[in-house]
Parts: C-alpha cells; sequence; structure tokens
C-alpha cells in the first residue's frame, strides 16, 4: 500500500507502499550503465553487461551520507486523477519528482500531498514509519543516495493485490479510508517485494517494489549469493507471498552514490508501480522523513547538501 542543490549521484512496518491504477504504465526501459543526470532527463540508455560500477577511492572520500534522490529528479511522475471509487493513474503527466517532493508532499492537503505517491505522514498512518514513494513506470532505474554495501533481497516477485484479487482503487494517492484498510488481505502481503538495501556505518537505505527482470541487468557478476545469478527463475523461486519480515538476500556488491541498483517495479504489497524509499541510521529501527514535512525532527535528506570531503 501502501530535492536547490541535488546531486542524483546524487523494519517497524513494511506493509505497503503505494501506486497503481487502472491504466497500464508504460513498457520497462533498459538500465543506464551509470549515474543518471543531475538535471535533464537522460536520452534512452543501453545495458551492458556491467552496469553498476564497482566502488573506488575519491579525492573526495567515501560518502556516507543519504543525500538526494534516488531516481531522476526532473523525471514527471504519474499523477492520480478522478474521485475516489473511479481513479486512475495518468503516467508522466504530474510534476517532477523534485517539485513534487519540494512542494507538494509537506503540504497540509492530503489529496495535494499524495497525488503521486505517498508521502512521509501517509506512511506513518499506514505502516507505522516515515518513507516516500513516487509513482513511476516500472523499469525506471533506481540509484544509491550513498556509498556503502548493497544487498538485493526478495520476498515475492508477485504483488498481493493481484493474488487475492482485491482492488487496487481505494489505496490510490490519499486513500479512500471507508474502503482501504491496513490490512486488505486474508493471507500474508508480500511486504517489500524486491528491494535493496545499502548499508554503511553510519545509514540504511531501503528501495523497493522492484523489477526482478529488470533489476537482474544492475547486477555485477561477483555480486550473486551461491545458488542466485542471473539465470535465476526467480518466479518459480519467489512466486509465494510472505509474511513482509522475510526476505531472501540474491546477492551483494559495493556502491558508490549516483551507481545504479536497480529498476522499479509493482512487486509486494504494492497497489500501483512506484518507488518507496526509507532512510534510518544504523543500528535504530525508526526510519527518517526523506521530505521536509512539518512533524518530524529529522528530515529533509532529499534536499540535502553533501558534506564536503
Amino acid at each position: 500500500m501502501r530535492r536547490r542543490t541535488f546531486l542524483l549521484s546524487l523494519g517497524a512496518w513494511s506493509l505497503a507502499a503505494c501506486g497503481r491504477g487502472d491504466e497500464r504504465p508504460p513498457a520497462p526501459t533498459p538500465l543506464p550503465t551509470a549515474a543518471l543526470p543531475t538535471a535533464t532527463p537522460a536520452p534512452a540508455p543501453t545495458a551492458t553487461s556491467s552496469p553498476v560500477p564497482s566502488a573506488t577511492p575519491t579525492a573526495t572520500g567515501p560518502r556516507l551520507d543519504p543525500i538526494g534522490f534516488p531516481i531522476d529528479p526532473a523525471a514527471r511522475l504519474g499523477i492520480v486523477t478522478g474521485i475516489p471509487g473511479n481513479r486512475s493513474i495518468r503516467w508522466g503527466e504530474g510534476p517532477t519528482a523534485i517539485d513534487y517532493s519540494r512542494d507538494d508532499q509537506p503540504s497540509g492537503d492530503p489529496d495535494r500531498a499524495n497525488r503521486c505517491g505517498w508521502n512521509a505522514r501517509l506512511h506513518v498512518e499506514y505502516e507505522g514509519q516515515p518513507a516516500v514513494d513516487w509513482y513511476i513506470p516500472p523499469g525506471t532505474p533506481v540509484v544509491a543516495t550513498m556509498d556503502g554495501t548493497a544487498t538485493l533481497f526478495v520476498n515475492t516477485v508477485f504483488n498481493p493485490f493481484d493474488v487475492y484479487g482485491v482492488s487496487r482503487e481505494p489505496y490510490l494517492g490519499n486513500p479512500d479510508r471507508a474502503r482501504a484498510p491496513v490490512v486488505p488481505f486474508p493471507g500474508p502481503g508480500g511486504g517489500q517485494g524486491v528491494f535493496v538495501r545499502i548499508e554503511n556505518s553510519g545509514y540504511r537505505t531501503d528501495s523497493a517494489h522492484f523489477d526482478v527482470s529488470a533489476t537482474v541487468q544492475a547486477i555485477p557478476q561477483d555480486a550473486w549469493i551461491e545458488g542466485y545469478g542471473p539465470g535465476t527463475d526467480f518466479v518459480a523461486a519467489f512466486a509465494e507471498l510472505r509474511d513482509f519480515r522475510v526476505a531472501t538476500p540474491v546477492a551483494r556488491w559495493e556502491v558508490r552514490a549516483g551507481n545504479v541498483v536497480g529498476a522499479s517495479g509493482d512487486s509486494g504489497y504494492s497497489e500501483a508501480p512506484h518507488l518507496h524509499y526509507a532512510i534510518r541510521r544504523r543500528g535504530f529501527t525508526e526510519a527518517l522523513c526523506p521530505t521536509a514535512e512539518p512533524g518530524f525532527t529529522d528530515a529533509g535528506w532529499l534536499f540535502r547538501e553533501a558534506p564536503p570531503g
């Protein structure tokens, strides 16, 4: 269910992470081979056999703070249209990710704040922890916001809304609470589905609901954990819906801020294709607020400046 200067080089509950309408989103595109551009959308990228550069020392040293956006901040988001009972998402017709996260998600108007994803306050209401979502088509490249060790986890490759035959429409944007219970399924909800967790000495980030087949392109050949690899039938291996607290690590590798780590999708407890993004301090269970929404003491991580090296 359910960033000024910005470089794209720039659980508590993992129950949901928002967004999908009745209209089909655009088809996935191949992942790029390096970091996304910081101001304008990239030209059509091409995939290579090693799309994620390995971590190497730089003059500025490691980037340990999770600063900036995990997606292109200039990308236009999907936007919810219609009225409760008859809502859908119009893909690519919303504001840019930077404009939406800066201007709309902190808004006191819940419809505006959640028209292109879920904001942190809605996540607290439905999941008990702050996080942000952006409605983006499957296959959208997702990048690391800090240096660290990335782990690809799989809970399930499927979506419980589809498995159980539950309508997603009540959960789009600002949920219709009369029809959108926190727990809509009679069994396990699949949690974050396919997701990448990045950890270093200070922080942890989770980027969730990935498309597994597109994400496989971003995994270095030497990153796979024994028993898994690019030829694994992940659909067969992870078709079962499991408790949100259960996930299997399948790959682990070092990343730098700006490296592509996967591709967005619709796996797990997701009412529409989107990216769910959460930040925690290492060793703490309480998540931090990525946006500058009121009511959070440690917030605004999407818009913070990277410390000098």
